[in-house]
């Protein structure tokens, strides 16, 4: 090869070498690109481990998800007329069920442990794109001294956990720069980024996770309106002793509210007023001697309250409290106390009555709805509310109206618990006819004609009075006994205990 023809080679060796691509005198856009790229795929990756679920939590326990998605699906064909918004001391301190039937709607609790008013504001305005409600009920607990970008990480994993269980994009998006700092939002929207640890701590989940992405989804028929109650018997007498020797364990003169919380007040009466919709704020009681000096408490709530509402039911103070007894409340001294089973079922019945006596609010009655029966029937609160159906072949009405050694049944009804392991006896009065009775005094005694291995005999059955649940115009006593086949009432009188 000639000198000529190698220059002409190396020539063009070297001009291939050295060709350009549209970026290449743009590195910086090149590098943005490639960033780009590499963000796209990491989202990706984080995208489909998220839809998989291989890092979500424990949800066995997280009924936060399962109010939110029960919520959802019974908005598919009910309306919800009154919406409860609040954290752990509504969902343990109000019965959904019993405030239905005993008002005859649709009531709901969205309510997420651990979160503050601001929560509330944002979870209530999804909601109330989803049902018009007639009725809400903020519980003050959650309006305190907060930030919500200083969150600690009790409050801000609670936050997280309420944030990820609603649903609609939209206002989850807008909602997200008021809830959480900067730094937090990616987290508050995957759990694969919260709980990439697994991978590291909790490996058993991460097994667990992987058997439940191959099961198919079972959906709970029975009906669920946003209740958790925890605990089931009150405070025991080792720790009322402590309260008389160590006195309260929360101060009411230090409660104080945030400049957040007075703004998300604010917020919640003005989306109320602009959806027409009638507000109440609800406090639930904590014991008596649990807060000392709450009149401190009470006043500087009042002047938030009073400011921008006004309609406030307190069953922290008189005539609200009365009645709640130490039964009614958790077994702490913890600062954060909340109710018992008994003791949501007292509260519920004493917002029923306000909701009706006093707020005279116009709801629906949806107590002549066929369809609201078959919803609610022989569920908590119902049978208290109503009588059974005819061809009711488990439960059934004994006897109406009938009279009595000194007083007349209104209604007594049979009912069938646990599937015929147990029945339970209830016995309804008109109140008109038991005024100015302490009723914590006496108890029904019915003579019933029962059918007992195969021979018919008669038998007294003591019920007691049951002050939990307050029917309008009512009076119940009640007990449970072993399965029996009873045919009649004989007899009966109301007697000194």
């Amino acid at each position: 090869m000639s000198k000529k023809n190698k220059t002409q080679n190396r020539k063009g060796q070297g001009t291939q070498a050295t060709k350009k691509t549209p970026l290449s005198d743009k590195p910086v856009l090149l590098f943005l690109l490639k960033a780009s790229i590499v963000i796209i795929m990491f989202l990706c990756i984080v995208l489909y481990i998220e839809t998989k679920g291989y890092y979500n939590p424990d949800n066995s326990n997280n009924h936060t998800k399962q109010k939110w998605d029960a919520f959802y699906e019974f908005t598919e064909k009910q309306n919800v007329d009154i919406l409860l918004m609040g954290n752990s001391h509504l969902y343990s301190g109000i019965n959904p069920k019993n405030l239905s039937t005993a008002l005859g709607v649709n009531a709901f609790i969205l309510a997420s442990p651990g979160t503050f008013i601001s929560d509330s504001y944002f979870a209530l305005k999804e909601a109330l794109k989803r049902t018009d409600a007639r009725l809400v009920v903020i519980e003050t607990y959650g309006i305190a001294s907060f930030n919500p970008y200083e969150l600690e990480a009790g409050h801000l994993s609670d936050q997280f956990k309420s944030f990820y269980a609603r649903k609609d994009f939209v206002t989850k998006l807008t909602s997200m720069p008021f809830l959480f700092s900067s730094d937090n939002y990616f987290y508050a929207w995957s759990n694969t980024l919260r709980n990439h640890d697994f991978i590291f701590n909790d490996t058993t989940q991460l097994a667990i996770n992987k058997k439940l992405i191959k099961k198919k989804p079972t959906t709970n028929k029975k009906l669920y309106l946003g209740r958790f109650v925890r605990f089931q018997t009150g405070i025991e007498q080792q720790n009322l002793d402590k309260y008389d020797a160590l006195g309260a364990p929360v101060k009411g003169e230090e409660y104080s509210y945030s400049a957040y919380a007075e703004k998300y007040v604010k917020k919640i009466v003005d989306l109320c007023k602009q959806k027409n919709v009638e507000l109440i704020f609800l406090t639930l009681p904590m014991y008596e001697k649990h807060i000392s000096n709450y009149e401190k408490w009470e006043k500087t709530l009042s002047e938030l309250i009073n400011v921008h509402s006004g309609k406030w039911i307190n069953l922290q103070k008189e005539p609200g409290y009365i009645g709640f007894g130490p039964y009614a409340f958790e077994n702490t001294l913890n600062s954060n106390q909340h109710m018992t089973y008994s003791g949501s079922l007292l509260a519920t019945y004493k917002l029923a009555d306000y909701i009706r006596d006093s707020l005279k609010i116009k709801l629906p009655d949806r107590s002549k709805e066929n369809e609201w029966h078959k919803l609610f029937y022989a569920d908590e609160g119902y049978f208290e509310n109503y009588n059974p159906l005819q061809n009711d072949k488990n439960n059934r009405i004994i006897c109406s109206n009938k009279t009595l050694e000194n007083l007349t049944l209104k209604n007594c009804l049979l009912l069938d618990i646990n599937n015929k392991k147990a029945n339970r006896i209830i016995a309804k009065i008109d109140a008109s006819l038991l005024k100015g009775i302490n009723f914590q005094n006496v108890q029904l005694r019915i003579l019933f004609k029962l059918e007992y291995n195969g021979k018919e005999t008669v038998a007294p059955i003591d019920l007691s009075y049951d002050m939990f649940h307050k029917p309008d115009e009512e009076v119940i006593f009640t007990t449970y006994i072993k399965p029996l086949k009873v045919i009649e009432v004989v007899n009966g009188v109301l007697m000194k205990r």
